[in-house]
């Protein structure tokens, strides 16, 4: 009996990990298809755009400026139309309509079921590393963040005020919260000090960098949009998360941006995002930057020890 009851757990155990990881991922999809309004639209909103009919562009239209949440539904961003509710289901839309708008045939871009698919997978990555706490919906809601500005970003070079700053000022909030509840755990920042600390160490040392190299090469190197990312990435992990993004994502910027002048052509002096990268390594910290850096001190350590005779 105790061997079949054992068995019976594990099946059960397994079975109910499976169904929370398909909520994770379905929860993922969908919110990954809002991100992909966010991408479109928060860069797009000084746009102009003409409202028009399925048959072509109705006269008596008026010119409208997009929004972010106008108009209220979703838009084929070649002619306009608005999207039927079973043009929006996430990934599985793209797939039926082969990656084609319903109305004009224009061909959808395969990074919309990417966003949606990457947003699942922070998704499983946010709740299963730290269940489903007010800490796991923190850690989701920052990465889908840091998702929207890597990829506005890599296609306009810039990183929205919009959510840099509001940012920051949540993740100090959850830090002041922190300090008199205690009700989030690692690795959100236990306290005040630890939050102000981060966005000194983040956005400061970058704005520093950013300032002697404008004055040096009289050319702008690194862009605010940066130092507010860093800012708001120190609020919310503190110190050794800025410290960790500033030097992993330097090392990916400096190996791929090497990359492209070698296999690419590209000019020395061409710019090149590097929001990306910060997000990128900001990611890594939150899910295993903690377990990175105690190997690597492990390794150092150990290393040292051999040396002395220990």
């Amino acid at each position: 009996m105790k061997t079949f009851d054992i068995f019976f757990n594990l099946n059960y155990m397994t079975l109910e990990i499976i169904a929370y990881q398909l909520i994770y991922i379905f929860f993922g999809l969908l919110v990954g298809s809002f991100l992909n309004v966010c991408i479109y639209r928060i860069p797009a909103a000084r746009e102009e755009f003409y409202e028009e009919s399925p048959y072509g562009r109705d006269p008596n239209s008026k010119k409208i400026d997009l929004k972010f949440l106008y108009p209220r539904h979703s838009i084929c961003p070649s002619c306009k139309n608005k999207l039927l509710f079973w043009h929006n289901i996430p990934l599985l839309s793209w797939l039926l309509l082969k990656g084609k708008c319903a109305f004009c045939s224009t061909k959808i871009s395969v990074r919309y079921p990417v966003v949606e698919l990457l947003t699942a997978i922070l998704s499983v990555l946010s709740f299963s590393n730290f269940g489903l706490s007010l800490t796991g919906l923190i850690i989701f809601a920052f990465s889908a963040a840091l998702l929207v500005i890597a990829f506005i970003d890599y296609d306009y070079y810039i990183i929205p005020n919009v959510i840099s700053l509001p940012g920051t000022g949540i993740c100090f909030g959850l830090a002041v919260i922190n300090q008199f509840c205690g009700i989030f755990d690692s690795p959100i920042v236990p306290g005040i000090s630890d939050s102000l600390w981060g966005i000194l160490i983040g956005g400061g040392f970058l704005w520093i960098v950013a300032e002697f190299y404008l004055r040096v090469r009289k050319i702008e190197g690194l862009g605010m949009g940066d130092v507010k990312l860093l800012a708001m990435t120190g609020a919310l992990l503190g110190a050794p998360g800025a410290f960790y993004t500033i030097f992993i994502g330097s090392v990916f910027g400096s190996i791929i941006g090497i990359g492209l002048i070698i296999f690419t052509k590209r000019s020395a002096s061409q710019h090149i995002p590097f929001g990306p990268y910060l997000v990128v390594a900001t990611l890594i910290y939150i899910f295993s930057g903690n377990e990175l850096i105690q190997a690597w001190v492990g390794l150092v350590t150990g290393n040292m020890g051999a040396e002395n005779g220990f």
